[in-house]
């Protein structure tokens, strides 16, 4: 119906061998954005991602209007979109209803404050509340805007209510409250900077703790050398460490974490698109 009225010539895929497989993916991806191919492209990519079992991962830049989004989800595809892209939030609810439909998934990245206006009139920490509720995978970060405790207590909580994951990626040393949505199921990226401070060593590893305790994860990037015995109490607490420095010798005291953290297989919902930084 779609693959045989392409417009753009590069945007049809009529085998597993035109897709472009994510090299750096831990599992079989094809990652699209949505302004570099037309809708007709996009769905012969769902469909021939479906005929090979791998997943299109779409990133929504809000050139497609929601219905043609809902077709995508409906085919299969993984719908990652954001504030930045789509000013009606709403909207996501019928592309997440979409996706259920198509087995797929929709996640949404709030860039923005919690309580700017979207284009519902409703305050957007209200919307994200009821994207939470509907199944829709969310992610923040901290590092431009605070994030007040209890909101992020309350999405935690709405999450869990649709079954969705909620991601928090966190700049500076953890709070108190930060175990606690932990416990709540809260996956929580840091960066290995803030294990260079002996007194956040043990906070890194409790928040770790709680976050195994309800079945997630703390997510450590390790961008600094860090010592080998708080690297084996990371471990030891259950914290996913993931290496962005150079491979270290294999006489290395490091090595055998650095070794070990390769064979650990992050679950795709624990990160927006990909596990490159601390965003």
């Amino acid at each position: 119906m779609y693959g045989t009225h392409a417009k753009d010539p590069e945007s049809a895929y009529s085998s597993a061998g035109d897709l472009p497989f994510d090299a750096t993916s831990p599992e079989r991806t094809v990652t699209l954005r949505d302004d570099r191919f037309d809708f007709s492209g996009l769905m012969d990519a769902a469909a021939s991602c479906r005929r090979v079992r791998a997943r299109l991962r779409l990133v929504d830049r809000g050139r497609l209007p929601v219905s043609e989004m809902e077709w995508l989800g409906q085919a299969g595809a993984d719908i990652f979109s954001s504030d930045e892209a789509r000013g009606d939030l709403s909207e996501l609810v019928l592309i997440r209803k979409a996706t259920q439909r198509g087995g797929a998934a929709a996640v949404f990245f709030q860039h923005g404050p919690f309580t700017e206006p979207a284009l519902t009139n409703l305050p957007a920490y209200e919307t994200l509340r009821e994207l939470g509720r509907s199944g829709i995978d969310l992610h923040v970060s901290d590092k431009v805007h605070p994030r007040d405790a209890a909101h992020l207590g309350e999405l935690a909580y709405d999450c869990r209510c649709g079954c969705a994951a909620f991601v928090l990626y966190h700049h500076g040393p953890l709070q108190a409250g930060h175990e606690e949505l932990a416990a709540q199921g809260v996956w929580i990226h840091l960066s290995s900077r803030e294990a260079a401070f002996e007194e956040n060593i043990q906070a890194i590893a409790d928040c770790a703790c709680a976050a195994r305790r309800a079945k997630t994860g703390l997510v450590l990037h390790i961008e600094n050398p860090i010592d080998p015995q708080a690297l084996a109490d990371f471990v030891a607490s259950g914290a996913v460490l993931l290496f962005k420095t150079p491979p270290n010798d294999y006489r290395s005291p490091r090595r055998p974490f650095e070794d070990a953290a390769k064979a650990v297989r992050l679950d795709s919902r624990a990160y927006y698109l990909f596990t490159d930084y601390v965003l």
